[in-house]
């Protein structure tokens, strides 16, 4: 049988009957070329040590046709896919193309090459940012104007969709969500997220506008929004009939911001409808440095023994409270579970007749465990405020300090204490900041050593 004359279904069945060796001798061709046929043909070959097994007695699965034929037809998809992950369609690229345009026309600089638009590599993070948020608020009115030449329709404002979400991973870093405050179902032109794009200069300008609502003890500064600002979400694209949403204000209070905006009622003789984002903490995307009245404690290593000294008396109180709360516990949970019930009975009745005192103590203690609860949380209470007092920080308050000669800055949201008879370990928790500023998400844990010895006078035990 010719090579070029064989079907897949032949070859396969040859393939899982005998080692390739003999079906090439058979065949008048070589190992190698036996190999090139099974791919050419998408056959799939026995795996090494296949042919062994069959010769020890046993019976390995064979793969089914069928199934393999299609794993390799996702597998091809699923490479070209990859390839073209990043090119822009034509339709896509038109709108790219006048976004880039529209941003030289504002006298925004980039170094993108209109002409020799392909790839979504060519924009870096800011221009993609502002692409995004051109296409999503204007893409529209460029198509029905003859800005972009295509007819608006389903079907391209499902690519010019694709496009958004695309750009997104992108453009993400310099975007930032104002979620809605709640649905609004007769709002449909607008979605439930608005992009801000959050650059370094508009940063600074809510630092000294929060700083104006500070001074001036005002509620909140407004600053409108421009069209290359903001957005609405990336799953629900702008449209023009949305145009009865009149102008975005950026609100900022002295911790937060938000965006309002005001639509038109559909009687138009009813008064502008107000719109609202929920609150964005400030401290939470802006960098530290750029707020003022927020200013960081550094706190060394190790605390000196000036700071505790005012406080012996109540350390030491506190050291006595825990002493007994320990005994408690303890005494408890001995009488409530070393001896059986059983046991306690007879001996109430051996040693006491009708008198029950034995059951009586261990119905107490079970009654004092909520008292105990009670009094852990008093303890917790006790080490918080004392160790906020010996520091001088309460929660919230930005820490500095020291770790492995780096400096790590944090925002205190606990702070306690733990004390043994050699030291007392001061300890403040709290999410970290990052490198540019911003509150990050990841909890750090700030720990500053005091010698006991020096703090106060060691107990006599």
């Amino acid at each position: 049988m010719a090579k070029r004359d064989m079907s897949r279904e032949e070859l396969f069945a040859m393939v899982w009957e005998r080692p390739t060796s003999e079906i090439a001798i058979e065949l008048g061709i070589s190992d190698v070329a036996v190999g090139k046929l099974c791919q050419k043909l998408q056959v799939p070959k026995p795996s090494r040590g296949y042919w062994a097994r069959v010769e020890a007695g046993q019976t390995p699965r064979r793969p089914a046709l069928k199934a393999f034929r299609e794993e390799l037809e996702a597998k091809r998809k699923s490479a070209l896919q990859a390839r073209t992950a990043g090119h822009f369609t034509e339709l896509q690229a038109k709108f790219v193309k006048a976004a880039l345009d529209e941003l030289r026309n504002r006298g925004v600089g980039h170094q993108v090459n209109t002409s020799r638009l392909r790839h979504i590599s060519a924009l870096d993070q800011d221009v993609a940012a502002q692409v995004l948020l051109l296409i999503q608020g204007q893409g529209q009115k460029w198509a029905e104007s003859g800005r972009v030449e295509v007819t608006w329709g389903t079907s391209v404002r499902a690519s010019v969709g694709k496009l958004v979400e695309r750009l997104m991973p992108i453009a993400r870093p310099q975007l930032l969500a104002f979620e809605t405050e709640k649905k609004r179902h007769s709002f449909s032109a607008a979605g439930p997220i608005v992009f801000v794009r959050w650059t370094a200069e508009l940063q600074a300008r809510i630092a000294t506008l929060a700083a104006i609502a500070r001074n001036q003890n005002l509620s909140h500064v407004v600053m409108p929004l421009s069209a290359a600002d903001h957005a609405w979400s990336s799953t629900h694209l702008y449209q023009p009939e949305s145009d009865f949403v009149l102008n975005s204000y950026l609100c900022i209070s002295p911790e937060a911001a938000w965006i309002e905006w005001y639509r038109r009622s559909w009687n138009e003789e009813n008064p502008l409808e107000r719109h609202a984002t929920n609150n964005v903490k400030l401290r939470d995307v802006m960098p530290i440095d750029f707020l003022d009245g927020d200013e960081s404690k550094a706190l060394p290593l190790t605390i000196p023994e000036a700071r505790v000294k005012p406080y012996r008396s109540r350390l030491n109180a506190l050291d006595e409270a825990e002493r007994i709360y320990e005994m408690m516990v303890k005494a408890a949970y001995a009488m409530d579970r070393s001896i059986p019930n059983d046991i306690l009975a007879m001996a109430d009745r051996i040693w006491f007749g009708t008198e029950r005192p034995f059951q009586a103590a261990r119905e107490a203690f079970a009654h004092i465990e909520t008292d105990l609860e009670h009094w852990e949380q008093q303890l917790e209470a006790e080490r918080s405020q004392l160790a906020q007092a010996v520091l001088g920080v309460t929660i919230g308050d930005t820490v500095t300090s020291q770790r492995n000669g780096m400096l790590l800055r944090i925002s205190s949201e606990s702070i306690s204490l733990y004390s043994t008879d050699k030291s007392i370990t001061f300890v403040i928790s709290g999410k970290r900041f990052r490198k540019d500023g911003t509150l990050g998400k990841i909890y750090e844990t700030l720990s500053f050593a005091l010698d006991r010895s020096e703090a106060a006078p060691k107990r006599d035990v």
